[in-house]
């Protein structure tokens, strides 16, 4: 789980205002750092570790933290692979970036459907393979999505998902991602962007500070 030992006795007040203040020192360090090298994806991983041990602070309990899932973002990608099987992709696999916690790739895998992912922080990393379990470990890939080459992965996916990272991911590489994803995904295969997260608006903690 996301480790929550040092900001476990803080206000909810406070974590608000440290996340708001993180959010915006790492997004500045990030945009510095030059585009694609190893500097900017450290500082990625070092910000979204930080954000979610925040986040989870704030949870009244220790159950895993799930950021901007929505079952009817589940109930769309089932019906995706569904229809990819009636299109005659044979096996579909679902492929999320950014899966933090790994709870839509337990609902797809539970349906009997090959998943895999990426995520860039090491704590959500650690908390999807409690849940997932370990012998998931060979398809929940920690890095940086420019960096993994489509011969690493357990099967080229036929659809790729994620939720709330595109709107995190620096404009000078976004066409980049973009490409990369493509690269990945086999012929015919589809992309779901969510972004930002139409259903759970509004909920960026920038609100809090700088209302509309």
């Amino acid at each position: 789980m996301v480790r929550r030992i040092r900001l476990q006795k803080w206000t909810r007040p406070n974590c608000t205002k440290l996340q708001f203040e993180q959010e915006q020192q790492f997004a500045r360090a990030i945009c510095t750092m030059p585009k694609g090298s190893e500097k900017r994806a450290q500082v990625t991983s070092r910000a979204y570790d930080t954000v979610c041990t925040i986040l989870a602070a704030q949870q009244k309990d220790d159950s895993p933290l799930v950021m901007g899932l929505d079952k009817r973002y589940v109930r769309l990608v089932l019906e995706l692979l569904h229809r990819q099987i009636n299109l005659g992709f044979g096996q579909p696999r679902l492929f999320e970036i950014g899966f933090g916690s790994g709870a839509m790739l337990k609902d797809v895998s539970d349906h009997g459907f090959s998943v895999s992912g990426l995520e860039i922080s090491p704590a959500m990393h650690d908390a999807a393979l409690e849940i997932l379990g370990n012998k998931f470990e060979d398809r929940l890939i920690l890095g940086d999505l420019l960096q993994i080459e489509k011969n690493a992965l357990p099967g080229r996916p036929s659809l790729a998902y994620w939720n709330d990272v595109f709107e995190h991911i620096c404009p000078d590489e976004i066409s980049d991602y973009l490409t990369k994803i493509y690269e990945l995904l086999v012929p015919g295969g589809s992309l779901v962007t969510i972004t930002p997260n139409w259903l759970l608006r509004p909920s960026d903690v920038t609100g809090d500070f700088c209302p509309p």
